[in-house]
């Protein structure tokens, strides 16, 4: 099975092909968002603290944040946004998951997956009751029995291949909490050069296009936030439709950047847990931002939380108090008051990443086993 990990933003999702901590037992109900709604919460602050939460997991809480906000405070975008997940998740009647595909076995495939999210998403605490539910209506489709999630697990194979040989391309695993499913049709190879902090890595990027289902992630926010890519040991896979461009900062930074210190901090620190990971990654995006820099600093404070349970929002959690910590500011003055940005942003970031860096290859040297012998 597939490890995958993904974080707020645009949602970003880190593949491996081992088991790691992300991929845990049966979860219990998402965490809250560090920062707990106030009484005089504005539109603009319901709708960051609302996205969080569905990033988390709970789409439940999300619609309380949004509904606690009268309708008319909510403009454009964000409008359409409120009313998209009030009626989704909100209602007693969702709207109809309908995906309107030609192929009949996709369309199985597709709307057990968004029945499943679905459940889990409404009712967080009945999420194992959803998984089973999910594998139940999976069993059907392969033909044969799915009873636990080493069968699930082993039946991925087997939906990969029956979706290649109808023309599609599909990612399965876990990106937490939930069972993840992405399918598509298009996808390109090139080689990049990207430059990091910590020094350049030359990288194989693949660009996957023609969407029919962007993860849970995507639908849990309406649209709002999407799964921009992953990393493997072979290489980095771009999701092409969550970029208005791919010659822009927020595609280097974001996606070619993150994912690229995710595929080098493999190769330099194979031990990392998910947070940590993630956390590396985000400190490079704070490093190198510059015209996406407000933009990608909201998208870190907008998720934090305190548990580890939730990787990337713990991971934003640590980034966010490490570099104030050394700003000598606190989260608020950052988050809230952006009273540091630019360069000092930029190098109080890269500062927290190579002192990380410094402690994780001191520690590894303090374990490594002795080569030289006595003559």
């Amino acid at each position: 099975m597939q490890t995958i990990r993904h974080f707020a933003g645009s949602i970003a999702l880190v593949v491996f092909p081992y088991l790691v901590v992300s991929i845990a037992s049966p979860q219990g109900p998402p965490v809250s968002n560090t920062n707990p709604p106030q009484p005089g919460l504005d539109a603009k602050s319901a709708i960051d603290r609302a996205t969080g939460l569905a990033l988390q997991g709970d789409a439940a809480a999300a619609v309380k944040v949004l509904a606690g906000i009268p309708e008319a405070g909510f403009k454009g975008d964000d409008a359409d946004f409120r009313a998209c997940m009030l009626n989704r998740f909100g209602s007693n009647h969702p709207e109809p998951i309908d995906q309107n595909l030609s192929d009949p076995w996709i369309a199985s495939l597709a709307t057990d997956y968004l029945t499943y999210w679905n459940h889990s998403l409404t009712k967080p605490d009945e999420r194992e009751q959803a998984e089973r539910e999910l594998r139940s209506r999976l069993s059907k489709l392969l033909g044969h029995s799915l009873t636990n999630d080493a069968d699930f697990d082993a039946a991925e194979d087997q939906i990969k291949a029956e979706a290649l040989k109808r023309g599609f391309h599909v990612l399965l695993g876990r990106t937490q909490p939930l069972r993840e499913l992405m399918i598509w049709k298009k996808l390109t190879v090139e080689q990049r050069q990207v430059n990091l902090p910590e020094g350049p890595q030359s990288v194989r990027v693949t660009y996957l296009d023609d969407f029919l289902l962007r993860g849970w992630g995507y639908y849990a926010t309406c649209k709002r936030r999407s799964a921009g890519g992953w990393a493997t040991d072979e290489g980095l896979f771009a999701v092409v439709p969550a970029y208005k461009g791919l010659a822009d900062e927020t595609f280097s930074v974001r996606f070619l950047a993150h994912e690229t210190q995710h595929f080098a901090d493999k190769k330099a620190f194979p031990n990392l847990e998910s947070w940590e990971l993630e956390y590396r990654a985000k400190l490079v995006e704070l490093s190198l931002a510059e015209s996406s820099q407000d933009s990608t600093l909201q998208l870190i404070c907008e998720n934090r939380t305190g548990s580890k349970t939730s990787p990337h929002g713990y991971a934003d959690f640590r980034v966010i108090d490490d570099v104030t910590r050394r700003l000598r500011i606190t989260p608020n003055d950052l988050c809230k008051n952006k009273m540091v940005i630019g360069q000092p942003l930029r190098d109080a970031a890269k500062a927290v990443l190579l002192e990380d860096s410094k402690k994780r290859r001191s520690k590894d040297q303090s374990v490594a086993p002795r080569t030289d012998r006595c003559g």
